[in-house]
């Protein structure tokens, strides 16, 4: 009897500690009215950064603009600190100045902190520039949206 409680008490422990170091799940999409974002396998080109096991992964991402066109388009990345709720900034920030709907940004091989328990997208973006009476072209309206994705 207490040989089976082992035994079981054994791989109750063998699986907890493999969740609790199990990857992001892959590929794995995320959608909004506005864009779609999806976290997919790193490529295997080893020009590429790689993972190392025990320290960090590595993941690629492709954004689609769902919707209209749309100017300034800034994606930033984030993942959570190990025991605080900071959030630290992580490689893929890209900008793109104009993106017509079905358009897509990709970044391959992005590292994230092995303990890492959450990424977030920030995607900022403006509506189409607005002129004025003067002629003058000022930035169009300023829109927000964050994605995030957790370990499975």
């Amino acid at each position: 009897m207490n040989r089976t409680i082992i035994v079981i008490a054994f791989i109750l422990t063998m699986i907890l500690s493999t969740e609790a170091n199990a990857q992001f799940k892959v590929p794995e999409t995320k959608e909004t009215d506005h864009w779609k974002i999806e976290l997919l396998e790193p490529s295997k080109n080893e020009a590429l950064a790689q993972a190392k096991k025990g320290k960090y992964e590595v993941y690629s991402l492709l954004v689609t603009n769902k919707g209209n066109e749309v100017y300034n388009v800034e994606v930033e990345a984030f993942r959570n600190g190990e025991n605080d709720n900071k959030m630290y900034g992580l490689a893929p920030q890209f900008e793109h100045p104009h993106m017509q709907a079905g358009d897509t940004l990709q970044f391959s091989n992005f590292p994230v902190k092995t303990k890492t328990e959450k990424v977030e997208f920030v995607i900022t973006w403006e509506d189409t520039p607005i002129t004025l009476k003067d002629g003058t072209k000022v930035f169009g309206r300023k829109f927000k949206e964050t994605i995030s994705f957790l370990k499975s």
